[in-house]
């Protein structure tokens, strides 16, 4: 027999414990369950909840490590004894407020411990022992190795025990294994099932009440950009047929990249026919960081600013708004195609983008009808992972996909949803502007800067165009690589401002559209 603490012990509301564990957490009313005992609560493994007769002060214990089970000494009113199996090998004893009162080594074998207590009726009339007082009440602990069995009262004499004792036989019997695996499932359900919800809600307000197909939401590149833009519009192209998508893809390819003045340049237009026959495109834009270090660079690219649809930002590029008009059209999933183009395409259009919005409409009844864009635009993203269900894409049938085949459960890829611009002006232009070759004037409140001459010293017609002192390059695109480090040189060759690579990418193709703010 070895004893391995003598002394005194500070408890606070009856209590204090013995641990094990190695990682502790707070004791519930769940350690009596299932004992006739309750002065040593031992139904929760590798723990002892010991009740005493004093409220708050100093009792006096001792803790014993046997080899052989030991005799009961008949100077104790109150004994029981419980199994108790420790976790780790160090094991403490434990106060209240969370002190430890002493450290001793069992081996994590099972065992049985027997708490005896005598004074306990005395020590509760007491209520109070205060600093230099000598306890009134004292508590042997004996451990010893023994098969687990189920615990016993071997003494009860004083009326405390008696009260806790009836306290542990009146508490319900612990849950059986089944049950506890049942109530675990039953809880991770529920926290599914309310997870599910909370994200459905979301993401009908995200997509404007309406909750989007099982394509649109895998669907990559800047399709939370198109739909803080138009978001009645990208549920309509989600589902039209994909021949309908590659031809609204084309068509915006087409109207940027006129509106910007790039349709003419000599190394474009060759991509553009490329993008009508279906082939793929031809170099630069093979390599894509070639092609836009080749759009900053030729003397021949027009060079002009605009206003980016947020309001905010007015001194945007519109040749490098357009470019990602083209790339995007020529990505091989034709939802991504659309809606790529006609982002970029509604950003180089500036803060005249609604009106462009509204021709899409017109030009394809066959969408059916479409409500306007929304006067407040949607939530951003989401900002945990989206959760879907794996199902096939409705991709070729043309045949509208019920919001109800479309709900949320609890199994989701990771997606990382890209940025969106900030909300568009709630004023609609009246007419969309006219495409006009980039060195004609245009009149004035159309959304498009007055032309501007491209990097690099080149000739320019008198009082035509306004020399740059400096320009912000906004990429706002999808393509499968950044564009090289480029700058934009006024005329004079005095200002050099480096490219703002505002294009993301997290390895899966899915791109942000540039922070116009």
């Amino acid at each position: 027999m070895r004893t391995v603490f003598e002394g005194s012990v500070h408890v606070q509301y009856t209590q204090m414990y013995v641990d094990s564990r190695a990682n502790c957490v707070s004791i519930r009313d769940d350690h009596q369950a299932g004992q006739v005992n309750g002065l040593c609560g031992a139904a929760v493994e590798g723990y002892l909840f010991l009740t005493t007769g004093m409220h708050t002060g100093h009792v006096g214990l001792t803790i014993e490590v046997h080899e052989t089970p030991p005799a009961v000494d008949e100077r104790w009113e109150d004994v029981v004894e419980a199994s108790f199996t420790p976790q780790t090998r160090t094991v403490w004893l434990a106060q209240w407020e969370g002190g430890i009162a002493c450290e001793f080594e069992l081996d994590p074998v099972d065992h049985r411990v027997r708490y005896c207590a005598v004074g306990m009726d005395e020590a509760t009339a007491h209520g109070v022992v205060f600093d230099g007082e000598p306890p009134v009440d004292r508590y042997l602990l004996q451990f010893w190795p023994a098969p687990a069995e189920p615990d016993r009262v071997v003494r009860q004499t004083s009326d405390q025990a008696a009260y806790w004792n009836q306290v542990a036989r009146d508490r319900p019997p612990p849950p059986t294994p089944h049950e506890r695996a049942a109530a675990a499932c039953a809880a991770r359900e529920e926290e599914a099932r309310a997870y599910a919800e909370t994200v459905r809600k979301y993401e009908l307000r995200m997509w404007a009440d309406r909750l989007p197909t099982e394509r649109l939401r895998r669907v990559g590149g800047n399709v939370h950009g198109m739909r803080m833009l138009d978001v009645h519009l990208v549920h309509a192209i989600a589902r039209v047929d994909d021949g309908t998508q590659r031809e609204i893809a084309r068509w915006a390819a087409h109207r940027a990249h006129a509106l910007a003045g790039l349709d003419g340049v000599d190394w474009i237009a060759p991509a553009l026919a490329a993008l009508d026959m279906g082939a793929p495109l031809p170099a630069p834009f093979d390599e894509p960081d070639v092609a836009w270090r080749r759009l900053l660079e030729d003397p021949n690219v027009p060079c002009t600013t605009i206003t980016l649809p947020d309001g905010t930002t007015h001194n945007a590029l519109q040749q490098a708004c357009a470019l990602p008009a083209l790339l995007g059209a020529a990505e091989p999933d034709s939802l991504q195609a659309a809606l790529d183009a006609l982002y970029a395409a509604a950003v180089t259009h500036g803060t005249d983008h609604r009106a462009f919005l509204d021709e899409v409409r017109d030009t394809w009844p066959g969408l059916g009808v479409v409500p306007p864009a929304p006067a407040e635009s949607p939530p951003p993203p989401f900002p945990f992972p989206l959760l879907t269900r794996d199902v096939p894409d409705d991709t070729a049938s043309g045949e509208p996909t019920p919001a109800a085949e479309a709900q949320p459960t609890a199994s989701a890829p990771d997606l990382k949803a890209p940025k969106a611009p900030k909300a568009p002006p709630r004023t609609r232009p009246s007419a969309m502007p006219p495409v006009a070759p980039p060195t004609a004037r245009r009149p004035p409140g159309m959304g498009l800067a007055p032309p501007v001459p491209a990097p690099g010293p080149r000739p320019r017609p008198a009082g035509e165009g306004v020399p740059i002192a400096r320009a912000e390059i906004v990429i706002a695109a999808t393509f499968p690589g950044r564009p090289a480090a480029a700058e934009a040189v006024a005329a004079d060759g005095a200002a050099r401002v480096p490219i703002r690579e505002d294009v993301d990418s997290d390895g899966d193709g899915e791109q942000e559209p540039p922070d116009a703010g």
